[in-house]
């Protein structure tokens, strides 16, 4: 027997035997080279000198600076190659966006006491609960609230709104919670309305105040008939 031994027999790689590993093996280098790809066409937009050098070294000076110049006989280059700023205008507001849509708001419908003690007064509402009546009216006044657009129709309803923000909780009915949807612009002027032009106040405190005064002057378009 000869003394020298065989050398083991090497497995062969996984790689061979499975078709599916090579083709992942390509992918995860095609996908690098999309990388690198979409890297440098975002350094073309945002830089582009740096993306000029970088394209030099790996295409060759000649190349790029032949592609320059064909670019601009063209005419598809900038007068002052330089990048396009947005502007924003003189009377623009700096850092506050516009706020199209609506604001969505959970308000905790309240009245005092003595406004609810009149509902049983109403016509209509006599073998009714208090609470019933409450709902339905609640219900009437967040579609009127839904109509406010501004200063003209928030000033019948001021001075009951800064009426219902003195009177203590312990003196208001127990309440239902009501979500309610109205404009930036609404909620900017009741704000304003109620002396707080920089909007410190809760904004549902603030609607279900206006929500309040709207309620108090159904019932005193109803007591009055």
């Amino acid at each position: 027997m000869s003394r020298f031994k065989m050398p083991p027999r090497v497995a062969p790689s996984p790689a061979a035997g499975e078709p599916g590993l090579q083709n992942a093996a390509a992918r995860l280098r095609s996908s690098r080279d999309v990388q690198a790809r979409l890297l440098e066409e975002r350094r073309a937009t945002a830089e582009p000198g740096l993306a000029q050098d970088i394209a030099s070294e790996r295409f060759g000076k000649a190349a790029v600076e032949t592609a320059t110049s064909s670019s601009e006989e063209d005419g598809d280059g900038d007068g002052d190659g330089g990048i396009a700023v947005p502007t924003c205008k003189t009377g623009d507001a700096v850092g506050k966006p516009n706020r199209p849509g609506k604001k969505k708001l959970i308000v905790l419908f309240r009245l005092p006491l003595t406004t609810a003690a009149r509902i049983a007064s109403i016509q209509g509402a006599s073998g009714l609960s208090e609470a019933y009546v409450l709902k339905a009216l609640a219900k009437e006044g967040r579609a009127a609230l839904r109509g406010l657009k501004g200063d003209a129709d928030l000033e019948p309803l001021l001075s009951i709104a800064n009426d219902m923000r003195s009177v203590p909780a312990s003196r208001m009915t127990v309440g239902e919670a009501m979500t309610v949807y109205l404009p930036h612009g609404t909620l900017d002027a009741m704000h304003s309305a109620l002396g707080d032009p920089w909007l410190i106040l809760p904004k549902a405190t603030v609607v279900g105040a206006f929500l309040a005064a709207i309620v108090t002057r159904l019932i005193e378009a109803r007591l009055e008939r």
